[in-house]
């Protein structure tokens, strides 16, 4: 690529991403070059709290000084460099990004947001989506997992950034400057060189992997479901998996079948206290936090474990009657609300020992008071999925998706349910029996369900139900 005369280059970082030493190694780049160069930062507080960016103009050495802009213009800017994806399509949002001048030198990895977190369901935004519109709106886009090749590099993503930027030939300044300018800081440089690399090593305009069909695709999550419930309790529950999703295959659309079969093994592997300990033993677990720490070969890693069971997490492992009579007694006594703070080192032995006594009480889950409450849960909920395609088969995708409301455990998990049953209540049922007009039923179904994602509370859902009432009365008024 050919830089311009003048180079408007834009990066919009996350907190503790190193964003600042980033622009200050092109910085200092483009001065031993001899480049007229202006740098301003608007850094952030910490990861989603405020805007962390940093704004460089360089323009080639001689001449009269150029008076050069504090801050970027939306459509003025060259290139932008952005850490991470929805921080890239928030600067195309805002008018940084256009097809005839903006490069785009991105990751594809996310960081969610609190609310993407938070969420009564899946949150998350659309990735491919956020992608496409990056793609759509820049000039050009490299984008890769920046966070994947720094992790394997063992170094961090502003030096990876740097070489994908390298890479492109936009900035007017050689990949030798840039090195030196690693080097010159004299900060973890044998690590930020071996980012450098690795950013260099990315192939612009690669073309992306075609994905598989529908159906491989399909089957590929039947088959991380028979996975995922084998390690969660036995072969036999995850034969369970099997024949419950064996009426639907061939009934279902092949999207639909999809999605049913993904919420059905996470409703069969809900979240108790042995589940927990289950996946803090994990050994896959320990070796991500030691790389989090970054620990090396030989060093020894302390991990502290913090447990806040109430009573419904420590009675919901009774047996079903005892434990809602246990249930029972204790909100009658107002215990509900109490919990027992714990810390637990799991790399100590007497640590360990008390999560793998927790993790070893597998055998017992089937015979739990939580487990007979899921798995009635999900008998109905099947039935109603089957009813409901026999109706309308958009709406019956919208009551597979729906299951995604039930999640974690506490007052997360009964809320969750009784949105579940406003959501069932209020729409699915007057729906099927003809009370309210079935040709708007999986919008209504939709709009119920994005309404209890968005607030868990539930306040948003009745006031959707509401007004699907009104619709109701309006049509068989007219």
């Amino acid at each position: 690529m050919t830089a311009p005369a003048t180079l408007r280059l834009l990066i919009a970082a996350m907190g503790g991403e190193g964003g600042g030493v980033l622009a200050g190694w092109i910085v200092e780049a483009a001065t031993a070059e001899g480049l007229w160069v202006q740098r301003t930062s608007i850094p952030g507080v910490a990861q989603r709290t405020g805007a962390t960016t940093y704004y460089i103009e360089m323009a080639p050495p001689g001449g009269i000084r150029p008076v050069m802009a504090l801050n970027p213009a939306p459509g003025e800017v060259d290139v932008l460099v952005a850490t991470e994806l929805l921080e890239a399509a928030r600067m195309v949002q805002a008018g940084y990004v256009t097809p005839d001048r903006t490069l785009v030198v991105g990751s594809t990895h996310r960081v969610y947001t609190m609310a993407e977190k938070t969420a009564g369901g899946d949150g998350r935004l659309d990735g491919t989506a956020l992608r496409s519109q990056v793609e759509r709106f820049s000039r050009h886009a490299v984008l890769a997992d920046i966070a994947a090749a720094a992790q394997d590099a063992g170094a961090q993503a502003n030096a990876v950034v740097l070489g994908m930027l390298a890479a492109t030939g936009v900035l007017p300044v050689p990949a030798t400057a840039l090195r030196r300018a690693i080097e010159a800081e004299g900060r973890a440089v044998a690590g930020n060189i071996r980012g450098f690399e690795a950013g260099l090593a990315v192939v612009p305009g690669s073309a992306p992997v075609p994905t598989a069909t529908q159906a491989a695709g399909a089957a590929e999550i039947v088959a991380a479901g028979v996975a995922r419930l084998t390690d969660y309790q036995d072969a036999g529950y995850a034969q369970l998996y099997r024949d419950r999703l064996a009426p639907f295959e061939g009934r279902l659309a092949i999207d639909s079948f999809a999605e049913l079969a993904r919420q059905l093994a996470l409703r069969m592997s809900y979240e108790d206290t042995i589940r927990v300990a289950q996946l803090k033993l994990a050994e896959s677990r320990l070796a991500r936090v030691a790389a989090e720490a970054r620990a090396r070969p030989g060093d020894i890693v302390d991990i502290t474990e913090y447990f806040k069971p109430g009573p419904e997490e420590i009675l919901s492992l009774l047996p079903p009657s005892l434990g809602r009579r246990a249930l029972a007694a204790v909100e009658a006594r107002g215990w509900g609300r109490l919990a027992m703070p714990m810390k637990i080192r799991t790399t100590r032995l007497s640590g360990f020992l008390k999560l793998r006594l927790l993790a070893g009480l597998r055998f017992w889950r089937p015979r739990s008071l939580r487990h007979a409450e899921e798995q009635r849960w999900i008998v109905d909920w099947l039935a109603l999925v089957d009813r409901v395609q026999a109706v309308d088969a958009a709406a019956a995708r919208e009551v597979i998706e729906a299951a995604a409301l039930l999640r974690g455990y506490g007052d997360t998990w009964k809320r969750g349910r009784e949105n579940w049953r406003l959501l069932v209540d209020g729409i699915v049922e007057p729906m099927l029996a003809g009370r309210l007009p079935r040709r708007h039923f999986a919008d209504a179904v939709m709009q119920a369900r994005l309404a209890a994602t968005a607030d868990p509370e539930g306040d948003r859902l009745v006031q959707v139900i509401a007004g699907v009432e009104r619709l109701g009365q309006k049509t068989v008024a007219a």
